[in-house]
């Protein structure tokens, strides 16, 4: 795809930096490659993922948890006018960095912040045509407290597109990667002893969200739902022979572990 012409500078709205030295600096060329190699891994699945939500061409886009610039990279690679992306974590940037200079978006209008995007919305109001989110709101503790605070930073004909990925109750819900539903038969002692290098985000960093979940808060910030889909789970012919392990630790409805992905184009009354 052609390099679409960067914003003039007026308009560009790369409000951060987009280098970090200090997060650069311990990277190894092959630290370096392994996350550009990740990048371009997560890319391939957005077109079929976010696009159908929402399209970035042409548009100021905002990434809800850009993690290591997967959506950056996308979202330039789809023609958008420029990129902020920000993420609790500090972004590295120098994989993106050089994926973007490797594709020819070396000039392209895009910068990484750590950044809650609460503050985000108090400073910037009324800048971004896009917000985009993919596989962070499984993780977002306070879903209507973000919502809220994503509604502010639109520009009228706004909208925002999110897809979240692994809900609880789907077979990899406990993102531990080994068996499927693992973290709903097995016992939480069993869970850390197995998995110590994913406790932590077991434990503190997955909401527990199902689909009624999330559609409740888009609900009840009075969001306008222009799409919403859910994806059944590809594992559902294996849920049969462990439901009776399963029930015996916790209550749990089929129809929620049905479900392994929501996705949805949202927007307000005020960006109609």
């Amino acid at each position: 795809m052609k390099r679409p012409t960067p914003a003039p500078a007026q308009s560009c709205l790369c409000i951060f930096s987009t280098t970090s030295h200090e997060s650069t600096s311990l990277m190894t060329t092959d630290d370096i490659a392994s996350k550009k190699d990740y990048i371009r891994q997560r890319i391939k699945g957005l077109d079929k993922a976010l696009l159908p939500l929402g399209d970035p061409a042409g548009k100021d886009v905002l990434v809800f948890g850009c993690g290591q610039g997967n959506e950056i990279l996308w979202s330039a690679r789809r023609g958008a006018r420029s990129v902020l992306g920000i993420d609790l974590g500090n972004p590295i940037h120098a994989p993106l960095a050089e994926l973007m200079a490797e594709e020819g978006f070396g000039d392209f209008c895009y910068a990484m912040h750590e950044c809650n995007v609460h503050d985000l919305a108090l400073d910037h109001p009324g800048r971004y045509d896009l917000i985009v989110s993919n596989g962070v709101f499984e993780h977002v503790s306070d879903l209507k407290g973000v919502l809220n605070a994503m509604r502010p930073l639109l520009r009228p004909g706004g909208r925002i597109a999110i897809y979240a990925d692994g809900l609880w109750f789907s077979a990899i819900g406990g993102h531990l990667g080994k068996t499927n539903w693992e973290h709903l038969w097995m016992a939480p002692h069993e869970i850390k002893e197995q998995f110590p290098e994913r406790w932590h985000a077991y434990i503190s960093n997955l909401n527990r969200m199902t689909a009624v979940d999330f559609l409740q808060a888009l609900r009840d910030v009075g969001a306008l739902v222009l799409q919403f889909n859910v994806r059944s789970d590809p594992y559902l012919r294996n849920a049969a022979p462990l439901m009776e392990a399963i029930r015996a630790r916790q209550q749990v409805s089929p129809t929620d572990m049905s479900i392994t992905s929501v996705g949805c184009e949202i927007c307000f009354l005020e960006h109609l």
